[in-house]
């Protein structure tokens, strides 16, 4: 790999430890300084102390603020920061249904989709040279398997471990109501009964997968 001319100063901001250590020990053998995180609190305060050219960050980051929060709190006070969100969500609104757009300056890039080291070279590359990284949410919102906002929220919660009752109470509606949400649900991802399947772990799955978009 050719070490690039100029080093950039890289945050990584992701939950998952194995990933963010992987994704640091990459950055670091490109030949850039790079400094890692879990939430949107300790990236701030990166942002403050470890001045960095660019923030690489997954949207989900668990309980508390999300990458969304983090790219819009960058977007208004750090706007010379270049942005990568490196998500396994094809689409933001599995993450905030109330998600509207980004901001110019963001490059969207699925997980799954890094199948080799040059693509995240050749991004961060683009950095370094000061050319446009591209939005690539533009591709991804036109592919996957699509369900709805409503779907979408009711799918996170599922992912949280709620019953239907529970789901149902916190959305103020009646247990019936719910199940038919969900079974729909189910039939938009493809799901159906089987003996050898549990449909809520299988659409937990593909939810955690790339698979899933949001019209």
């Amino acid at each position: 790999m050719a070490i690039p001319k100029k080093s950039l100063n890289v945050l990584v901001v992701d939950n998952d430890i194995f990933v963010k250590n992987l994704m640091s020990e990459f950055i670091t053998k490109l030949g850039h300084t790079c400094n890692n995180v879990t939430n949107v609190n300790e990236a701030l305060i990166a942002i403050t102390n470890f001045k960095p050219n660019l923030v690489i960050t997954e949207l989900n980051l668990g309980e508390g603020p999300s990458g969304l929060d983090l790219i819009n709190k960058i977007s208004i006070n750090h706007p010379e920061i270049d942005v990568i969100v490196l998500t396994t969500y094809r689409s933001p609104l599995l993450v905030d249904t109330n998600f509207k757009q980004f901001p110019l300056k963001i490059s969207y890039v699925l997980k799954s989709e890094i199948n080799s080291s040059n693509t995240f070279e050749n991004l961060l590359q683009k950095v370094v040279d000061k050319k446009a990284i591209g939005n690539g949410y533009s591709n991804s919102k036109n592919e996957g398997i699509f369900i709805s906002k409503t779907q979408a929220e009711l799918l996170g919660l599922i992912v949280q471990g709620l019953s239907n009752q529970a789901i149902a109470k916190k959305r103020g509606t009646t247990l019936r109501a719910v199940e038919a949400l969900v079974n729909r649900t189910y039939e938009a991802l493809n799901l159906y009964e089987s003996d050898s399947k549990n449909l809520r772990v299988e659409a937990v799955k593909m939810w955690k997968s790339s698979i899933i978009n949001v019209r």
